[in-house]
């Protein structure tokens, strides 16, 4: 009996040693001062860092899409940095995962400018950079695949503005942490 009480309190101790910190404190992700600081349900995290670029309501009609980064108000910027989940089936990794869309992005009206496998704060990823000449936008993505989930960033802007947007788009995309 002395040995079920000794088991009991020490899983009980433990388990609140390891519990979060109390929700708006200090210690708090919300309060901790990271701008547009985004947790999915899905286990990663991101935020807006110095950028100024702001977490936008998702849209409801889309059930794919976990959140939106939009450029500052007042740059007149129309760049979007959105985030999409998806399921995949079976085990493949981010580059595996990217090649069943590169065949597609042409017949959509993408030219591929760039596809390579990259490390994004030590996680394994893979950037895409497309053209799309038809809607003058340019967009950059970056897929990570952890078990049966893909996680899509796509940064997009018009095409005269892309490289400026996209150093924005990278350094929120340097925090995701997954």
């Amino acid at each position: 009996m002395r040995s079920v009480f000794v088991i009991l309190f020490a899983l009980t101790f433990s388990q609140a040693a390891l519990a979060a910190p109390m929700p708006l404190t200090s210690t708090s992700l919300f309060i901790s001062g990271q701008n547009g600081l985004f947790h999915s349900a899905l286990g990663f995290s991101m935020n807006a860092g110095p950028t100024g670029w702001e977490l936008a309501p998702k849209p409801k009609n889309n059930r794919f899409i976990e959140t939106i980064y939009r450029a500052p108000e007042g740059t007149g910027s129309e760049a979007l940095l959105t985030v999409r989940a998806d399921k995949i089936h079976g085990r493949i990794d981010a580059p595996e995962y990217a090649k069943k869309w590169l065949h597609d992005y042409p017949r959509f009206g993408f030219e591929i400018l760039d596809a390579k496998k990259v490390s994004v704060a030590g996680q394994s990823a893979y950037v895409i950079d497309l053209v799309s000449h038809e809607s003058s936008k340019q967009l950059r993505q970056v897929l990570f695949v952890r078990g049966e989930d893909a996680i899509t960033l796509t940064c997009r802007d018009k095409i005269q503005d892309f490289n400026q947007t996209v150093k924005s788009c990278d350094q929120i995309i340097r925090t995701f942490r997954w």
